[in-house]
């Protein structure tokens, strides 16, 4: 009797050990898959996004920001990623009723999304995929793993996806005027409003300014501070959205409500046309800003952006408001 129970007790003892044995060889791989964010973005330098059908954007972080495929990318939406990438965790494995439809789905629709480091060098590659029922969490999958997991940020009710997944447009950046520190010179032309319109230079003396469609007209020395506000405004213009090429063969036979150009102190040239909504896509030649909410935004012939007339207000300025200090300082 003795000898049985020994025995039994050796069976169980070894049993324990070889159990142990085994998961400690695998626990490493497991916690591995299981770990889906990274604790030091900061060493993020890359984000290659690849999806489905082929479409690759490129995430890249240079000394001036973060660029979307060689163009400036946006910094609410880069900071909002990683952000996303240092919080989230995984809250639970996919049960097993759904797993099938979870795994078909990542199969079908995941994004891959591969981290890299300064060196080039992949910190983590996994993929995104759809939200649960709830939309409160997120499928995920580290490739070459076989566990698909939910993820979430702790805290946080919603879904993760749309953080992740978004058109090139969507990561561009929505500031529409590169920043200036200099005025060179600046002609602003509001072809209803030709009394409006003015050009404004720099020379050796300081700034003048004189109508656009008077070129008889002699030129006003302008106030520095009007010139240095106007600026200011300039650099701090955002748009809504960045929008695609659709409208292009609209704006280009139609008149611009205002067109700005800028010449800045090292000689490059930003332009900017501004075109009512209401005037593209109900057909309304309105010749003033009333009533008008949006505009569609052309910059430099290459980017066409929705902008907010709230927001874009300040810049629309005449010839009257360069010629005198009258309302300097005051909200127009």
């Amino acid at each position: 009797m003795k000898l049985r129970v020994s025995i039994t007790i050796l069976v169980l003892i070894l049993g324990g050990l070889t159990w142990w044995m085994l998961r400690g060889s695998n626990s490493g791989k497991i916690r591995k898959e299981l770990t889906l964010h990274i604790p030091d973005t900061a060493a993020i330098h890359q984000i290659d996004i690849l999806d489905r059908e082929g479409n690759r954007q490129v995430l890249e972080r240079q000394k001036s920001g973060w660029m979307i495929n060689g163009e400036s990318a946006r910094t609410h939406a880069v900071n909002n990623l990683l952000a996303t990438i240092h919080n989230q965790r995984v809250s639970a494995l996919i049960p097993t009723s759904a797993l099938d439809n979870v795994v078909r789905d990542l199969s079908s629709n995941g994004v891959r999304f591969d981290v890299k480091g300064k060196n080039g060098n992949s910190m983590m590659v996994f993929y995104v995929g759809g939200v649960t029922p709830d939309e409160r969490g997120t499928f995920m999958i580290r490739e070459d793993s076989e566990w698909p997991v939910i993820v979430n940020i702790p805290g946080f009710e919603g879904s993760l996806r749309s953080r992740y997944i978004m058109s090139s447009n969507e990561w561009k950046s929505r500031r529409i005027f590169e920043h200036v520190r200099t005025i060179h010179s600046l002609t602003v032309d509001y072809p209803s409003r030709q009394d409006q319109s003015f050009i404004l230079e720099k020379t050796d003396e300081g700034y003048t300014v004189k109508p656009f469609y008077e070129s008889s007209a002699r030129p006003v020395t302008v106030h520095p501070y009007l010139v240095e506000a106007y600026r200011d405004q300039l650099n701090k213009l955002f748009a809504e959205a960045v929008l695609d090429e659709s409208k292009r063969s609209v704006l280009d036979a139609s008149i611009p409500f205002c067109t700005l150009i800028v010449t800045s102190g090292n000689g490059e040239t930003q332009k900017l046309e501004f075109y009512p909504t209401v005037w593209i896509d109900y057909l309304e030649d309105v010749p003033s800003t009333q009533n008008v909410e949006r505009y569609y935004t052309d910059s430099n012939d290459q980017t066409i952006f929705l902008t907010q007339h709230l927001l874009m207000q300040n810049i629309f300025t005449g010839y009257e408001h360069f010629v005198s200090l009258k309302g300097f300082g005051t909200q127009k």
